[in-house]
Formats: structure tokens, sequence, C-alpha cells
């Protein structure tokens, strides 16, 4: 993974790993439905334990003090043990699985963070279960029993005592380790998905890779001949010497500047001019061909070669299967306040052409996948529609925040 991916889970640089994933009402429903579970096993736990006759409901007071103080302590050391510290622990372990090194400040923090836990939770017992002792009589055998332990070892004799320790893992931990178990598996999904959709998306990008290797005779080779066609027909004919220079371009976009996961907006847009600019060199009405962008491009970054498959499929069917009545509409709009790009491509089809084959073309059902993997189910907004003599793609995706793309001169000759 790069440092561009959107969810790095195997990150070396930050402390912590906080969760990535949205709020939502389905989780907020399971925590609930949990908590629920959860404080009814508590109850009944402590409904047995405080009795001092079996047979005698445990004194309220006694049973409202511990069964609030234990319930709270659960809830409060789960959220925060378990989405800060939990993360680390499984980040550096699988870091170290993979790398067989060490991430020093999350070993320290989880070392440091669980004796915090324990020693708090020492001091947290010794003073509750002497005030239990002390104010509740008859004290139940189970208060009795741990009161005379704490007393004798201390605030913080868990050091010294394993008996206490036994105690402090009994009552307190272990009650934390099924809401935590549960943490850890649901983690552990998390990351299974996102190690999926990488290999899917790596995949994809193979798959495009080697596409481009099977047209392409040795790149060098191509861009000499470029420039040499281009440095003879600059005097005699501007309009071909340009549209050489745009092939030109669009290759070495292709080959040279899409190899990482995100790219800078501005050269893929001057990528996608260079390819509606080819594209309408081939017309012989390009006024049929109308493309308008707007909007700030600078410091953002997109996925590569993606949009560009919607154009090139509404040329397919637009303009290259019908000569006469062709048509093909682009425009593109960066929205700089809400940092997404919106995209909407129209073009025509023909009467012989079914609506079946446009609809269900490789192209757009790669790239729909492809837009799954990269920003999830709900990440984006891919809406089609079809028309007997129509056809209208409308995309709206987020922008990330990146480096500024400087554009090349286009009154330079290209140096290969």
């Amino acid at each position: 993974m790069t440092k561009n991916n959107k969810q790095n889970w195997i990150d070396d640089e930050s402390l912590f790993n906080l969760p990535h994933r949205k709020i939502t009402w389905t989780r907020v429903q399971l925590h609930i439905l949990f908590w629920v579970y959860d404080t009814f096993s508590a109850y009944n736990a402590m409904d047995r334990v405080l009795r001092v006759d079996p047979k005698s409901p445990p004194d309220p007071g006694l049973f409202k003090i511990m069964f609030t103080t234990h319930v709270l302590s659960t809830v409060v050391l789960f959220y925060l043990f378990g989405y800060l510290v939990v993360p680390s622990l499984m980040n550096l372990l699988v870091y170290n699985r993979a790398t067989g090194k060490w991430l020093t400040k999350k070993v320290a923090l989880v070392v440091v963070t669980s004796a915090c836990v324990f020693i708090i939770f020492n001091v947290y017992d010794y003073y509750l279960f002497t005030y239990a002792f002390e104010h509740f009589k008859p004290a139940p055998a189970y208060v009795q029993r741990y009161n005379d332990l704490l007393l004798a070892a201390g605030p913080v004799g868990i050091f010294k005592n394993y008996s206490l320790f036994t105690f402090i893992w009994a009552y307190n931990v272990s009650y934390l380790m099924l809401p935590l178990l549960i943490r850890i598996i649901r983690e552990a999904i998390s990351w299974g998905v996102e190690s999926v959709n990488q290999k899917e998306q790596n995949q994809i990008l193979i798959r495009n890779q080697l596409h481009l290797l099977q047209i392409q005779i040795n790149p060098h080779f191509l861009f000499n001949v470029f420039n040499n066609i281009y440095s003879l027909i600059q005097k005699t004919n501007s309009q071909a010497a340009s549209l050489v220079r745009g092939l030109s371009d669009l290759m070495r976009y292709t080959l040279y500047k899409t190899n990482d996961e995100f790219v800078p907006l501005a050269g893929e847009l001057q990528f996608l001019t260079n390819y509606i600019d080819i594209e309408k060199s081939r017309q012989f009405k390009p006024e049929r061909v109308q493309f308008a962008q707007n909007g700030l491009t600078d410091g953002y970054l997109i996925p590569p070669l993606l949009l560009v498959t919607f154009i090139e499929n509404a040329f397919k069917h637009g303009l290259n299967n019908s000569y006469e009545e062709g048509w093909v509409n682009i425009s593109i709009h960066i929205d700089d306040q809400q940092d997404v790009l919106h995209m909407k491509v129209e073009n025509h089809i023909a009467s012989t052409e079914s609506r079946s084959e446009e609809e269900g073309g490789v192209g757009l059902v790669n790239a729909h996948k492809r837009l799954n993997l990269l920003f999830g189910y709900n990440g984006f907004k891919l809406d089609t529609h079809a028309e007997s003599r129509s056809y209208s793609v409308d995309l709206e995706l987020p922008l990330k925040k990146g480096m500024v793309y400087e554009k090349p001169g286009r009154d330079s000759v290209p140096n290969y």
C-alpha cells in the first residue's frame, strides 16, 4: 500500500490507529444491543455474589455502588482501550510479522497503557471494597474476602501480591475480554476487507498495465519518432504538429505518470484534454464534440485513468458508430468548497445500436467496480440514464488533497 491509500492500516508513523469507519445507525444499534446484554450479565453476577444469604437479596445500597461502578468502568475502559490501544497492538503485530521490526512507540504505548490499567483498577478496587466493607454490614463473604486481600496489600499491592493480581484480572479485566474480543474480530474483518479490496484493485491495475504492454512498441523509440515528425511538420502543418504533440503527451502520461494510486488532478485533466483533442481531430465536424471544464485543480489528487473510461465509451458509441448524427458533450466541474469532482458525459446512440450493449460495456462495468474499491459503495455517486437516442453518465467523487501540479509548457518540443 502506498502513502496515498485512504486506509493505510499498516501505519508505522502515527501512534494511534483510529477507526476510519463512519458512525451509522446500524453500528449504534449493535453497540446498544451488546451493552444491554453485558449489563444484564453483570446484573445477574452481582446479584449472586453480593448476597449475605443465598435466599436473601443483596443490600440495595451496596448493590447500587458495586453494579454502577463496575458497568461504567467497563464501558469507559472498553472505548478508550479498545479503540486506541487494541488497533495499535494489532498494527504493530502485523508490522512485525511482515517486516521483522518492532514499532517502538506503539510497543511502549501498549505496555504502559496495560500497566496503567492494572494500577488504576488496583487503586479503584482498594477504595471500593474497603468502603463497601466499612459501610455495609454484614458484609457479604465476597466483599469481606477481597477487602482483607486489598487492605493487606495496599493501593498498589498488585506488584507484590500474585493473588491480588489474579483478583484484579478476574474481577475487572476478564469482564472486558468479550467486548475486546469482538472489537479485535471487527478490526480484523475491516483489515481483511481492505486487503481483499487492495488485491482486486492491484489486479485491475495489473490488467491495465498488461494491456498497455500488449499495444506498446519500445516507448523511447516511439517518442523519438514523434519528436522527429514534430520537427519536420511544425513549420508546414501546425495542425498536424499539434496532433503529434498531443499524442506524444498522451502516451507519455499513460506510461510514466500513472504508476501511483492517486495522481495530480491537473495532470489527469490535461491528459483528458489531449485525448478529446485527438478524438475531435478525427471528426469531419469537430463542433459535434463539446467539452467544458471549470474549477480549481491545484492541490487535488485523483485515481489515474479513471475518468477516461466514461469519455472513451461516449466517443465509441456517440461518434464512431454514427458518422452523420453523432455527438458528445462532456463537462467537468471541480467544487473546491466540498472537495468533489462532478463529471457529466452525454452521447448520441445510433438507431441500430441496442441499448443493452450500451449499458453493459465491459469498460463501464470495470470502472464501476474500481470506483467501489477506491471509494466504497457509498463514497461516490454514479448515475446512468439511457433514452432511445442518447445516453448520459453523471459522476460525483471526492478529491484528495495533495501536491500542486505544474503543467508542461506547450511551446516547447518534448525531449525524450
